[in-house]
């Protein structure tokens, strides 16, 4: 079977499983959440983290975003900086909740070229002050961003 945008079959597609989880569009994290039949709370304690756009020239506030979690990694809170690894979604080489997948997961597959704007955009689309007091509400305090934990230091360890 050709890879196209809808199968995600190929290596390339799934290789982002493995990298780090696609970012939802307000709205839905909830139908992933119905998709499999969980009430919200419950799938975003269960399923969901918080990772966000740092304020730059593009966007002028830190903008947080609801994103698949990472396995191993706690559930229902703020991502830690830089996170990596495999989305919990990822099983069996395919995606759990494909029918309701991350925009960012769909909007992005093999037969790209280019970095684009997916990121940015999906950001951008969150920059609102009803979608940040969601992400609020469900982590119950005001969410925070971690300090970044890549860098050369991380990629040469202390040769400098």
């Amino acid at each position: 079977m050709a890879c196209t945008p809808e199968s995600g079959t190929c290596t390339t597609c799934r290789s982002g499983c493995t990298h780090k989880p696609g970012w939802f569009l307000p709205g839905e994290a909830e139908k992933a959440a119905e998709l499999l039949g969980v009430p919200f709370a419950e799938f975003f304690a269960t399923y969901l983290a918080v990772d966000w756009w740092e304020a730059d020239s593009r966007i002028d506030e830190t903008v947080f975003v609801l994103s698949p979690a990472i396995c191993g990694e706690e559930t229902g809170t703020e991502f830690p900086g830089d996170p990596r690894g495999t989305c919990v979604f990822y099983k069996d080489e395919r995606c759990q909740i494909h029918a309701a997948k991350p925009f960012e997961c769909r909007a992005r597959w093999c037969g790209d070229s280019g970095p684009g704007t997916v990121h940015l955009d999906t950001a951008d689309e969150w920059n609102a002050p009803e979608h940040q007091a969601q992400i609020r509400d469900l982590l119950g305090r005001e969410p925070e961003e971690a300090e970044f934990e890549g860098g050369l230091s991380s990629l040469f360890g202390s040769i400098w």
